[in-house]
């Protein structure tokens, strides 16, 4: 008798640290549903607030590990109910990301990591076609937005998960090439982006750093023909350095003329760049028609002018932004399939 009570003793010792284990995953799932209820239901600063306050607990703990596979745990359990109800906690995990990707970095590769597995969670449980491009453009808006925050190495993990769903997604090749860039690795972003130019010829953004790159291996011709076709049209930045560009090769061939037309004709459009009336008036004079220096354009632009030169520096933003307003249009819907599943009233507004 003694002795079986020695080993029930010992039984139970030995088992407590796994029940306290378990009390503490039950713990955070039941605190990470209630987050989430409130995004359904469109309280959306509570919703945050719970989750920061869940997500800081973890990261002062040194156990973000443990959080993760408690939100994955609720993840699988709302996936088996409702599969869109993933997309609505994954949208709440990005907008964490982005809330503390500039002052928590280890909460904000937690929310990076979190909403990726919801997004493949869900791309596990529905692999229609209209499925997989939603899952495609939700992992590129997060890659997106780690590129933006310079966050190289994770964008470039993701947007190769993009392109292994949807292996011509705009978006996450225009990245990816922008990453290669920044690497000096200028034939992969070629071979990037040169077929999507060609599935998209209205993709201007990819077209110029295209272009660029083309001209970083020395193939002029193709360049200037790209150049050429950008800096006559559009009102925006691509046109500045498109113009910018082809006045560098017209210029080093000796056409200072031309060149100066190209520059003249870019300015009067984009009287916001800087870089263009300095530009301009340094080949006029090469030119021989030089004119005074004249800035004055710039006063009314304030201190939000930036260069094309230096907006090409950015992580490529032309193909997220369609992207991300095709995602805001689905997510109340994805809310109110997240709402069902847990059993809130969800609201048909989503704020902003």
């Amino acid at each position: 008798m003694r002795r079986f009570l020695t080993c029930a003793l010992l039984l139970v010792v030995a088992t407590a640290p796994a029940r306290g284990a378990f009390r503490e995953q039950a713990k955070i799932e039941a605190a990470y549903r209630r987050a989430l209820g409130a995004w359904a239901t469109g309280e959306d600063e509570d919703a945050l607030a719970q989750l920061q306050r869940l997500d800081g607990e973890a990261a002062a703990d040194g156990d973000v590990g443990r959080l993760e596979r408690a939100k994955l745990a609720v993840g699988k359990a709302l996936g088996r109910r409702t599969a869109a109800s993933l997309l609505a906690a994954a949208a709440l995990e990005e907008r964490a990301y982005l809330v503390y990707a500039s002052r928590r970095p280890t909460m904000a590769a937690e929310a990076r990591r979190s909403a990726a597995a919801l997004v493949e969670l869900h791309a596990s449980l529905d692999r229609a076609a209209a499925a997989r491009a939603v899952d495609a453009a939700m992992l590129a808006s997060l890659a997106g937005s780690a590129a933006a925050g310079a966050q190289h190495a994770a964008a470039e993990d993701l947007y190769d998960r993009v392109l292994a769903l949807a292996p011509r997604q705009p978006a996450a090749v225009l990245g990816l090439a922008a990453i290669h860039e920044l690497h000096a690795e200028y034939g992969e972003a070629v071979e990037l982006l040169a077929p999507l130019v060609l599935e998209h010829p209205d993709a201007r953004e990819a077209r110029l750093r295209l272009a660029v790159n083309e001209l970083r291996l020395g193939r002029r011709d193709r360049a200037e023909a790209d150049l050429r076709a950008l800096a006559n049209d559009g009102v925006d930045w691509v046109r500045s350095l498109a113009a910018q560009e082809l006045a560098k090769l017209l210029a080093a061939r000796g056409d200072f003329a031309g060149a100066a037309a190209v520059l003249e004709a870019a300015a009067a459009l984009l009287p916001c760049d800087p870089s263009l009336p300095v530009q301009t008036a340094l080949v006029a004079e090469r030119a021989g028609s030089a004119t005074p220096l004249d800035l004055s354009t710039l006063g009314a632009c304030g201190e939000a002018a930036e260069s094309a030169r230096a907006r090409y520096t950015h992580a490529p933003s032309s193909e997220l932004v369609p992207l991300r307003q095709a995602i805001a249009t689905g997510e109340p819907e994805w809310r109110q399939a997240l709402a069902g599943v847990l059993g809130v009233a969800a609201q048909t507004r989503v704020s902003e």
